[in-house]
C-alpha cells in the first residue's frame, strides 16, 4: 500500500500537463488550453493595413512556440511581411518564449486549437495587452487548480 501511495505521489509530482496560457495583462484575467507537448495550432487576425485575412501557424516545442508560417491570399500583405513569391502559404522558422497581442477592433483576432476557435473578445476589451505562453504544470497542481480554480 505505501508503495502504491509513493508511485502515485510521483506521478502527481512527475507528471507534465501541458497548457496555453492566453493571459489579460490588463485584469490579470486568464484562459487555460490543455494542449499536447508538439500540438500545432493557429492565430487568426485582419492586418491593421491592409484589412486582409491572415493565419500564423505555430507548434508548441519544448515549452516554447515555434512559428512555421504564415498564410494569407494577399499580395499587399506577402509584400508587408518580405514575402517574394505569391504562394498562399510562406514557411517561417521562428522560436518564441511568449506572443504579445493588442486586442484590436472588432472580432478577427483570435486562436484556433483543434477545431476549437477562441477570440480575444472572450478574455480582453479593446486597447488591452494579452500574453500567450506555454505553461507547464504537474499533474497533481493541475488537478487541484481545476477543481479549486475552475482551471480548464
Amino acid at each position: 500500500m505505501i508503495g502504491l501511495l509513493i508511485v502515485l505521489g510521483g506521478v502527481f509530482l512527475f507528471k507534465k500537463i501541458t497548457l496555453l496560457q492566453l493571459e489579460n495583462l490588463d485584469r490579470r484575467k486568464a484562459l487555460h488550453i490543455r494542449v499536447n507537448p508538439s500540438e500545432s495550432f493557429s492565430i487568426f487576425y485582419v492586418h491593421s493595413i491592409y484589412l486582409e485575412p491572415v493565419i500564423e501557424e505555430f507548434r508548441i516545442e519544448e515549452e516554447a512556440i515555434l512559428l512555421e508560417g504564415v498564410r494569407t491570399k494577399s499580395p499587399a500583405v506577402m509584400e508587408y511581411y518580405g514575402f517574394e513569391d505569391t504562394k498562399e502559404f510562406h514557411p517561417v522558422t521562428r522560436r518564441l518564449g511568449a506572443i504579445y497581442f493588442k486586442w484590436g477592433s472588432g472580432e478577427g483576432q483570435g486562436l484556433i486549437v483543434r477545431e476549437r476557435k477562441i477570440y480575444l473578445s472572450e478574455i480582453g476589451e479593446r486597447g488591452e495587452r494579452i500574453r500567450l505562453r506555454v505553461v507547464s504544470l504537474p499533474l497533481g497542481e493541475y488537478l487541484y487548480r481545476s477543481v479549486f480554480e475552475g482551471l480548464s
